[in-house]
């Protein structure tokens, strides 16, 4: 299990270096990389082996590659907090979780 969210970590810090370098880190791969780091942290701090939390990971870093035709980015209104969020605070995260 801590191989699976070792990678997970470093497939969601290799996108968000990626969009960064292509400075394509937009609304939409800000909040499905948060997302998946978030679900990480929950998997890690629920001290289970349930793959639930990394599926979800999993599911949000997939998202984030979605190409613009194949996004509903106009389903729900866009949050200000989402949208102020940057790379280096998404690193700082990212991080912080992978110890």
């Amino acid at each position: 299990m801590d191989q699976i969210r070792l990678g997970l970590a470093e497939l969601i810090g290799q996108h968000l270096h990626a969009f960064n370098e292509a400075n394509s880190l937009g609304y939409w791969e800000k909040e499905h990389l948060a997302r998946a780091v978030a679900t990480l942290a929950m998997n890690i701090r629920s001290g289970r082996d349930s793959p639930a939390w990394l599926r979800l990971s999993l599911t949000d870093i997939i998202k984030a590659l979605a190409p613009p035709n194949r996004r509903d980015e106009g389903y729900t209104p866009k949050d200000p907090h989402i949208e102020a969020i940057t790379f280096d605070q998404l690193l700082r995260a990212l991080r912080t979780v992978g110890g």
